[in-house]
């Protein structure tokens, strides 16, 4: 009999001592999955900020899709197909073109353009302004003269409308600016009534200039809009 007691209570010790090693290797299975699910978790989480880090544009990629300049080469094309005016290239440089309105008078403008970043920047429009001509008599060649000088001024003010009416809206690329709105500007220009005569105006982000100079005798109607 003891020595069936001695033998059983090594039987048990043996299974306690295999109950721990069995519970010991299950403790640190669980544990080791819970370390590996911690870390997908993580990496999981880590996946979105990486994906929105790369789907952010670049501060240049903003800067250049908020611009309200329309591309150069859209702008060119433009030139080439306008039905309002005819636009030919210049000499003086590739942004230049010489730009025709109307008939009998015929009115010839200057255009130069800027461009930022590939998008147009800035649009001028230089027209001569024809001389005022005070009628000092009633003969023929007085009569003849003065309603020449108004024909020609109103040519040039038709022809400025004409070309700033079509040109300014076809060079935003974010079709806000209003035909109403170009229209009172150039009116405004047209007003100018001598050299350093100026009129500036801003409306929604658009920046436009207009102002009187001379050059050679000559005097000149500028006209600016700014788009950046």
């Amino acid at each position: 009999m003891t020595r069936m007691k001695q033998a059983l209570r090594g039987q048990l010790t043996n299974i306690l001592f295999l109950v721990l090693i069995v519970a010991s290797a299950l403790t640190i299975y669980f544990l080791s999955r819970a370390e590996n699910g911690n870390d997908s978790a993580s990496a999981q989480t880590a996946t979105p900020a990486v994906s929105a880090a790369t789907a952010t544009p670049s501060d240049a990629q903003q800067k250049k899709s908020s611009s309200r300049g329309v591309p150069e080469s859209v702008f060119t094309t433009y030139l080439a197909t306008t039905e309002a005016f005819t636009a030919d290239k210049s000499r003086h440089g590739s942004r230049n073109y010489t730009l025709t309105s109307g008939e009998s008078p015929e009115v010839s403008a200057t255009l130069r353009y800027e461009v930022l970043e590939g998008n147009v920047s800035s649009v001028e429009v230089d027209v001569p302004v024809p001389a005022e001509y005070k009628k000092k008599g009633s003969t023929s060649i007085d009569n003849y003269l003065y309603e020449n000088a108004g024909k020609q001024k109103q040519a040039t003010s038709d022809a400025l409308l004409a070309i700033l009416g079509d040109l300014l809206p076809a060079s935003d690329a974010k079709d806000e600016l209003q035909l109403s709105s170009v229209r009172y500007w150039a009116e405004q220009a047209m007003l100018l009534k001598k050299a350093g005569d100026d009129f500036e105006d801003t409306l929604g982000g658009y920046h436009f200039l207009a102002y009187r100079s001379e050059e050679d005798g000559q005097e000149i109607l500028i006209s600016i809009l700014y788009l950046t």
